[in-house]
């Protein structure tokens, strides 16, 4: 329970109530009309529309959870409306979910679980303006990637029109700009403001994130929060599933486990060049995935003694924890591998494990080249290696 004690925690939690707060506000869905009524033209502009948007909302609702499922709320009326095939249908909802996951890895914030183990793993004190510094780029290419790959292996099969004229009466039903609306934008823009300059004034993010969800309770200045959305607004299996993962990768540290798992997995002697380190961490991590399934798992599992071996390289504990990172992040070859594409399985968002086993095949090849090209580039280029 030491991770209670932390800020980490407090940041998960204050960004639930974040992401609780622009969702009842409408904020979110008024935003997703006026990008879905301006540029969803066709099936192309349709499934770059859902990258676009999940970047978007993650600035506005850091958790990938209520994103996905707002935005898929938006393409299922969409898809309804066009009168879209079943195999159109169901890349589409896809889309929306895999492009979740591919944002997510842009800000610190936009994934307030996986990202923040990250951070908790590494036992360094990563910043929200630190973690854009060494991840907004791998991100967006690692995302521009899975977009290409996307539209390569989901070819259009049928005709789709969309019916705009539909989307704008939908927004009209939005009515005007609401209180709750402003109130929660400005809430949002402080917080932003308040994680980009923590190198001036030192607040650690977690204290902004819970000091906001104050404000957003608050009488007046407030009024969007109130105490039911601590129950029903934060995902408490995710917190405390979160918990017991970290203090699995502690025990495995404190008892020896990560280091007999260095010394059974990883040869003795680290590579020295960093793109072969690269590709051994990263390599070894997402085989480890496949097996394990769970993102937060694999990763209590893996970064600690990933990290153990990174510091006999004399590398930054943060470069392993960032490669573990993005191989359970965006890498995946069956549903149950990836909770938020779990999430989309079936009814809500229309696509089945064959069509996720289609797309993460090749997906392999594009993570091991976001890990070992991207982000070993970028590093050094930034001077964390």
């Amino acid at each position: 329970f030491q991770l209670w004690t932390l800020p980490l925690m407090w940041l998960i939690i204050g960004a639930f109530l974040i992401a609780a707060a622009v969702t009842k506000s409408g904020l979110a869905q008024r935003v997703a009309y006026i990008f879905m009524t301006r540029y969803a033209t066709s099936y192309r502009s349709l499934i770059v529309m859902t990258y676009v948007l999940g970047f978007v909302l993650s600035l506005l609702i850091p958790h990938p959870f209520p994103r996905a499922l707002l935005m898929m709320s938006l393409v299922a009326a969409i898809v309804q409306k066009a009168r879209m095939n079943p195999a159109d249908a169901a890349s589409l909802g896809l889309s929306v979910f895999v492009a979740t996951t591919a944002t997510s890895t842009i800000l610190l914030t936009g994934d307030s679980t996986l990202n923040i183990a990250t951070v908790g793993f590494s036992g360094l004190a990563v910043g929200w303006l630190d973690w854009l510094k060494y991840m907004a780029i791998p991100g967006v290419i690692a995302t521009g990637l899975m977009l290409a790959l996307h539209l390569l292996v989901f070819k259009q099969t049928g005709p789709v029109t969309i019916d705009r004229a539909a989307l704008r009466l939908e927004q009209q039903k939005l009515g005007p700009v609401t209180r709750r609306e402003v109130v929660t934008l400005l809430w949002v823009l402080a917080a932003l403001l308040l994680w980009i300059t923590d190198f001036i004034h030192h607040i650690d993010p977690a204290w902004v994130a819970l000091g906001v969800a104050v404000g957003l309770s608050l009488p007046v200045v407030g009024d969007v929060l109130d105490a039911r959305d601590i129950s029903t607004g934060i995902n408490w299996p995710i917190v405390l599933f979160v918990v017991g993962a970290l203090a699995i990768g502690t025990v495995g540290k404190v008892t020896g486990m990560s280091d007999w798992l260095a010394a059974t997995l990883l040869p003795s002697e680290p590579p020295h060049d960093p793109y072969a380190f690269a590709a051994l961490v990263g390599g070894a991590t997402m085989l480890i995935h496949m097996v394990l399934g769970s993102a937060l798992a694999c990763m209590s599992i893996v970064a600690p003694p990933m990290v153990q071996y990174a510091a006999a390289a004399g590398v930054s504990p943060l470069v392993p924890a960032l490669i573990v990172y993005t191989a359970v992040a965006i890498h995946y070859l069956f549903p149950f591998q990836h909770v938020t594409i779990l999430l989309g399985q079936g009814e809500i968002g229309g696509y089945g494990t064959r069509h996720v086993l289609r797309y993460g095949v090749p997906l392999t090849l594009v993570v091991l080249f976001v890990i070992v090209v991207v982000e070993v580039t970028w590093w050094q280029i930034v001077g964390l290696i």
